[in-house]
């Protein structure tokens, strides 16, 4: 089964500010959030079982987005395609080759089992200053696979030029961070982040930060309360 992974959306620390394309996500070693139970985490699963059950004949990926509520697990919404950027916490830690899952999945074959690395993650999205409302092009981006040290880099909205890689208006690149814990993670990820420097980027220093996740299990602790 896959690593549960969470979405920050807002544009600004402490999830404020209008929604984006994500700014960053992370998951944890085990397959559900810290701020989530193991019921709660089967319980998604099988509504993801049972809308694939549903639909006879569809092939393809099915991406689940859910929300903790007090009265459970509930769908938000559904996507045909790999998640942004959740798909970027997930890949790098399958162990099971991707390919043959795609290829089984065209073929109608059963699919091979998915098994996991049991690490935690913690991506990080540098977007143009002021993205999403009023994003400025144009920036040279100074980060590459190298000087990323232990962090895997993504670029996403980018201009190749002969000189470089710039910025465009829209999110550029993540960076990701993958370790035992998600603290250690989000070191990782700010290490790399911490090379690429701030000149015409903004980036969401808190995501996958203790006190961030803290956040989240005391509002879950909260909704159960109630």
């Amino acid at each position: 089964m896959t690593p549960a992974v969470q979405d920050h959306k807002r544009a600004y620390e402490g999830d404020e500010g209008p929604n984006t394309g994500g700014m960053g996500s992370y998951s944890d070693a085990a397959l559900e959030l810290p701020f989530m139970t193991e019921d709660d985490y089967l319980a998604a699963v099988d509504i993801l079982r049972e809308t694939v059950d549903a639909l006879d004949g569809y092939k393809g990926v099915l991406y689940g987005q859910f929300m903790l509520t007090a009265e459970g697990v509930k769908v938000v919404e559904f996507n045909a395609r790999f998640g942004d950027p959740e798909a970027m916490d997930t890949l790098p830690v399958l162990e099971t080759d991707l390919l043959d899952v795609l290829v089984a999945a065209r073929e109608g074959d059963s699919l091979p089992n998915l098994t996991f690395q049991r690490q935690a993650t913690v991506c990080k999205y540098a977007v143009p200053e002021g993205y999403p409302e009023n994003p400025t092009a144009g920036t040279r981006i100074e980060i590459d696979e190298e000087s990323a040290g232990d962090a895997l880099l993504f670029y996403a909205s980018v201009d190749e030029r002969e000189d470089g890689i710039y910025t465009t208006t829209s999110r550029a690149f993540a960076v990701v961070g993958i370790a035992d814990t998600i603290t250690e993670a989000e070191e990782i990820a700010e290490e790399a982040l911490a090379t690429a420097g701030e000149e015409g980027l903004r980036v969401r220093h808190d995501i996958g930060t203790p006190d961030l996740v803290q956040q989240r299990i005391d509002h879950v602790a909260d909704l159960r309360s109630d």
